[in-house]
């Protein structure tokens, strides 16, 4: 077992009822050579009493005045974080105790053009039915590597099941702090333009759809859908993907009875 630390940010606000969950799943795992970073986006539900009752030196709390969003609370965990490798954890996710283990094994024996390592996740969704993210059914070699044009068909890396070189997260800026929505779909992006993808066939992750979570709000997740054409105009064209991003917002839009809407942000989006 490799004994490489790395640096977990978990930014979490008003979860205290789900959050001791997610902590107990990191000081379980395996692999004992991390420190937890809590990034309390400016919780007022008593989150700082639960973080206070962990007795590990691993754990380090950190608290907003008030609530700035999650890419702020990430980047600023990123900031603090002391490790050359960096774990993301959501409040609501569970990690299988070998996660670090299996992901740090990988990364340490990775080739230098691997910036990240990514694995499937298991999530329940609203509707109560389970699901495995990114899907079985896909090809394993569209799954590592260069796998830059497939994440702009579609993306496939969940942002809990990264871990990522320090370097290679301050290479791309980080989390776009501009962005509410799809934040880590875009940090996903800017990673693989220029870094290969490891990607770990097994579930080492339980998530949910929390009432709270991007799931909750289909336009807000829209518009950001929109936001990303904007960014990647020119990556959407090279990739010959940008029609099949473009009818994929209509196909929401119209579910959610927005479709003229979103034409008119589309066409705004690819000036």
């Amino acid at each position: 077992m490799p004994k490489t630390m790395v640096s977990i940010v978990l930014p979490t606000y008003n979860r205290a009822y789900i959050l001791g969950d997610a902590i107990k799943s990191v000081l379980m795992q395996t692999y004992p050579y991390f420190e937890l970073l809590i990034i309390d986006d400016g919780s007022a539900d008593g989150t700082e009493e639960l973080v206070m009752r962990y007795q590990d030196e691993r754990i380090r709390y950190y608290k907003f005045e008030e609530n700035a969003g999650q890419a702020k609370a990430r980047n600023y965990g990123i900031e603090l974080a002391e490790y050359d490798y960096i774990a993301f954890e959501d409040s609501d996710d569970i990690w299988h105790p070998e996660k670090l283990e299996v992901q740090m094994e990988a990364m340490c024996s990775a080739s230098p053009e691997v910036g990240f390592a990514y694995h499937k996740i298991r999530y329940e969704r609203d509707d109560g039915q389970v699901m495995v993210f990114p899907p079985e059914s896909m090809a394993f070699e569209k799954k590592s590597g260069n796998i830059f044009a497939q994440l702009m068909y579609a993306n496939l890396v969940p942002c809990p099941s990264i871990i990522a070189k320090k370097s290679c997260i301050a290479e791309v800026g980080g989390f776009d702090e501009t962005m509410d929505a799809l934040e880590d779909y875009d940090l996903v992006l800017k990673m693989a333009r220029n870094h290969q993808a490891l990607f770990l066939d097994r579930i080492l992750l339980e998530a949910a759809c929390s009432a709270g979570g991007v799931s909750a709000s289909p336009a807000h997740f829209l518009v950001a859908s929109c936001r990303l054409l904007q960014k990647y105009r020119q990556d959407y064209l090279d990739t010959n993907t940008l029609n099949h991003r473009i009818e994929n917002i209509l196909k929401n839009a119209e579910q959610i009875g927005e479709r003229e809407r979103f034409i008119r942000l589309i066409e705004l989006s690819l000036r």
